[in-house]
């Protein structure tokens, strides 16, 4: 008898390995790791995420600080309701699951290791919340820290009552029952419900109450995640539950203002040398603004222009950093040298030019001069137009941005009319301006900077020193000459000639006047359209024609692909020269697709499917009679019934027990 035979019968489960360790061995997880546009792309992106990932960090800590002092210093004093924190995170929290899983960890670390995270989908019931949270106390181990689908419990699920939790607490803390003031010195037990709205409101109502007639043995803490506004605590718990507990609101960042951190401190700055153009940057905010504030997909939108971007091309390799531009143009083929000379903005630039590949260095290095002047600028712009009445730039850096790519901003009527507002402000309100713009630029070094900075100061001195009041000077017989007798008309005359005169200025509106002057001058200079700057193309994305892949018509695609499965494909089997027509080669289900447009209202399903058999299995005798009554063999029969229930989650087809 073979040894083997019980094993063999046997059933043996293995915990299956992380994706991780399917990686290749050799590090590579890339096809294209070794093409040169790839690399630079690779080292730009993972340097906007790591800035990104430190923004991140920064927008916790804050917010996660404040939150488990609170929890730390929840039973100080006595307390007869249960302490409950809420954290309101906002629709499209940047990482939602990253900031519970950070605060898990700060709690741990700072107040008590006994925390239990619920979710929805294991707590559909009061039991299963009773079950779920004590278990993850005995255990001591959360939802975040479990490797696998489940949580491995120590003890049957039967025992994981609060009666049980009670005598755990009690072996662990002894009794705090007897002395309420040794009740600071225990570890509280928290509980997590990082998605309120989704609970069950009854299951949550009776927890809560559990919870509070527990309290004077258990020193519990309920965090709640809610995504709207601390009304959907009110909407789910009546009176008498919400009553029981002791409500502490924490605010998150909001979306909008995320966005703008990760634009003027990350996209805007010399760590990104990939920009987008003003058309698609403004569908990008609009994507953001009109469909979901989620700041996540506008960055994986960001992403993939920028792979877009790299991949059209090996020349784009030179969009990267400034110090690796030398190692890039080494590397770049002759062909790649004539396509960078073929680029529209670099036509003119190298007429004359013998050594191309230094005229390249230098235009790429010139390029990332003008986009390091042309941000601070941007920023210097926003300090002073962006409190203007009605707003003519716009309130944001990235309106300014978008409307500086997308055409000469100097020349749009915002930035005329902003100037125009400049020139009425009094002295202290464009003193402040002027030096808010100061600040900003004396963060920065470089030889053009520090004269703007001087003539801007030199200015300012100037504009405190005038007075307003305006210098009286002799009148030129105007009096004498209306006193003179002359008829209507001869009036009407004389007092246009008089209004025509120039007005006196007073110092201070002569000092304004050659202020907004100078400050024209130089954005003017600085704030030139991109476009204008040799290897423009290099470093901006323009193809707006990636809004039909980001806001994508689901249904249209659906038919295009069922209808022309070669516009996908790309093969020869399935194109079709005439659009009505239906070929064997084309897939089953596109087949079935074709030759539903062909009924009308109601289909019938006999009548489907014997019109599916002549286009897939035509090879009929022509003497036959009955060939519609023939046999439908099974091969032919399987993907009719597989492909239809298709249809029915498509939405194309429902079904009805109407009789044709």
């Amino acid at each position: 008898m073979d040894t083997n035979l019980t094993i063999s019968k046997g059933i043996f489960v293995y915990k299956t390995k992380n994706i991780a360790d399917y990686k290749r061995k050799d590090g590579t997880d890339n096809v294209f790791a070794d093409q040169l546009w790839y690399q630079s792309f690779k080292s730009v992106w993972t340097k906007v995420e790591q800035k990104i990932e430190i923004l991140n960090d920064e927008m916790f800590t804050g917010l996660l600080k404040n939150l488990v002092d609170s929890v730390k210093s929840s039973f100080n004093e006595k307390v007869t309701e249960v302490p409950t924190k809420t954290l309101l995170t906002g629709i499209n929290m940047p990482d939602h699951v990253a900031l519970f899983s950070t605060l898990c960890k700060e709690i741990k670390k700072s107040v008590t290791p006994h925390i239990a995270v619920l979710h929805t989908e294991h707590c559909s019931t009061l039991k299963n919340l009773v079950e779920s949270a004590v278990d993850q106390f005995v255990n001591k181990v959360h939802s975040y820290e479990s490797d696998g689908d489940e949580l491995k419990s120590k003890i049957r699920k039967t025992y994981c009552t609060f009666a049980f939790l009670q005598a755990w607490y009690e072996s662990l803390h002894g009794s705090t029952n007897s002395k309420r003031k040794t009740r600071s010195v225990a570890q509280p037990l928290v509980i997590i419900i990082p998605d309120f709205e989704n609970f069950n409101e009854k299951s949550l109502q009776d927890f809560i109450l559990i919870i509070s007639s527990y309290l004077n043995v258990l020193p519990i803490i309920l965090i709640f995640g809610i995504a709207t506004s601390v009304n959907a605590i009110h909407r789910s718990l009546p009176f008498h539950v919400s009553s029981k507990i002791n409500i502490q609101v924490f605010n998150t960042q909001p979306s909008h203002l995320y966005l703008n951190r990760i634009i003027e401190s990350v996209l805007l700055t010399e760590d990104c040398p990939f920009h987008i153009g003003g058309k698609v940057f403004q569908c990008f905010t609009d994507i953001f603004l009109y469909y979901d504030l989620s700041v996540q997909r506008f960055i994986k939108n960001f992403k993939y222009a920028m792979l877009e971007h790299y991949s059209a091309h090996s020349i784009m390799a030179l969009c990267t950093f400034s110090h690796k531009v030398n190692r890039v143009v080494e590397q770049l083929s002759d062909d790649d040298l004539a396509a960078v000379k073929s680029l529209q903005s670099v036509r003119d630039h190298i007429e004359g030019s013998d050594n191309f590949e230094e005229t390249l260095i230098q235009g790429v290095q010139h390029f990332y001069s003008y986009l390091s002047m042309f941000h601070l600028y941007l920023k210097c712009l926003h300090s002073l137009v962006h409190s203007l009445p009605n707003c003519p730039l716009g309130k944001q850096v990235r309106e300014l941005y978008s409307t500086a790519t997308s055409g000469e901003i100097t020349q749009s009527e915002g930035y005329i009319e902003a100037f125009k507002l400049l020139g009425f402000h009094s002295k202290q309100e464009l003193t402040e301006k002027v030096s808010g713009m100061c600040l900003i630029l004396e963060d920065h070094d470089g030889d053009e900077i520090q004269d703007v900075l001087a003539q801007l100061q030199e200015h300012l001195v100037k504009l405190e020193d005038a007075t307003t009041e305006v210098a009286e000077e002799p009148k030129l017989g105007g009096e004498l000459m209306l006193s003179e007798k002359m008829n209507r008309l001869q009036l009407k005359q004389k007092l246009r000639e008089l209004t025509r005169a120039p007005k006196q200025l007073s110092n201070y509106d002569k000092a304004r006047a050659a202020l907004i002057q100078y400050l024209q001058d130089v954005f003017d200079k600085y704030l030139r359209h991109p476009s204008s700057v040799p290897f423009y193309e290099l470093f901006f994305f323009n193809n707006l024609s990636i809004r039909q892949v980001l806001l994508g018509s689901h249904r249209s695609a659906i038919h295009t692909a069922l209808n022309n499965p070669s516009y996908y494909f790309h093969c020869d089997c399935c194109k079709l020269t005439d659009d009505g027509r239906i070929s064997a080669s084309m897939p089953d289900i596109s087949i079935l697709y074709k030759l539903h447009l062909e009924y009308g209202k109601l289909i019938n399903l006999y009548d489907w499917l014997q019109a599916f058999v002549t286009i897939v299995d035509p090879y009929i005798d022509s003497g036959e009679e009955d060939a519609e009554n023939r046999p439908v063999s099974p091969e032919v029969q399987y993907p009719f019934v597989n492909c239809r229930p298709d249809y029915q989650i498509f939405d194309h087809l429902t079904s009805s027990w109407r009789v044709l």
